[in-house]
């Protein structure tokens, strides 16, 4: 027979141990269901046609073996993805990522930056539309989700390494003086709308206008 502060200290110990296994097999499972929704989205692509396909797929893969993003499809399409950034993903001393910390310390969950990245059939030859989905970023290089990038608003096809253009947003981000809406608004609701595939096309295309007359500074090339 065990004295009782054993007994707890064992009973701790494989509870610990059971809710590890949980997570371990829960994190099992929605990887293999991220693969299976990549295995569709890939069969779905082919199917109709699209000649990027095989280069998102590429693409894809180069993303999630280096680690850096957490990236997923949406509703199935290799056309849609959206990737998680983390406050790890942006420079510890930035506004963005001090914001993250704060907002995920209140909420006692990670808080995450989502972009949504739309690919055309003809990708890279034909610009992708990139925008942040959530939460409501300020800064006067964003427009409704849209960043004011030279490499997003005058795409050209040697820009179409993925990663590569993650981690030049992720320093963008940093560097650009982004903050949450939420957290200037001491936490209440984001104020304003949230942006959508629409609205960040508009602001894309107000963006090249704009840019084609002025020009760029150096700040966003």
């Amino acid at each position: 027979m065990c004295d009782a502060g054993k007994c707890d200290t064992e009973k701790f110990v494989e509870e610990g141990e059971e809710g590890e296994n949980d997570e371990e097999a829960q994190a099992h499972a929605a990887a293999e269901e991220k693969m299976r929704s990549i295995h569709r989205g890939f069969a779905a692509a082919k199917a109709k046609g699209v000649t990027s396909a095989t280069r998102l797929m590429k693409e894809l893969r180069q993303v999630c073996l280096t680690g850096s993003f957490e990236v997923g499809l949406v509703l199935d399409s290799l056309q849609v993805w959206e990737v998680t950034l983390f406050d790890w993903a942006f420079d510890p001393e930035s506004s963005l990522c001090k914001d993250m910390q704060a907002l995920s310390h209140s909420s006692d969950e990670l808080v995450s930056v989502d972009l949504r990245i739309h690919f055309p059939d003809n990708f890279p030859f034909a610009p992708p539309l990139l925008y942040v989905a959530r939460p409501t970023l300020t800064s006067e290089y964003i427009f409704n989700g849209a960043l004011c990038m030279e490499m997003l608003v005058d795409w050209q096809p040697q820009y179409g390494n993925v990663e590569a253009m993650l981690v030049q947003i992720c320093a963008f981000l940093a560097t650009s003086g982004a903050r949450v809406e939420k957290v200037l608004n001491r936490g209440g609701d984001d104020a304003s709308t949230a942006a959508t595939q629409e609205s960040a096309r508009q602001a894309y295309e107000h963006l090249k206008r704009f840019h084609d007359k002025k020009g760029w500074g150096n700040r966003n090339r």
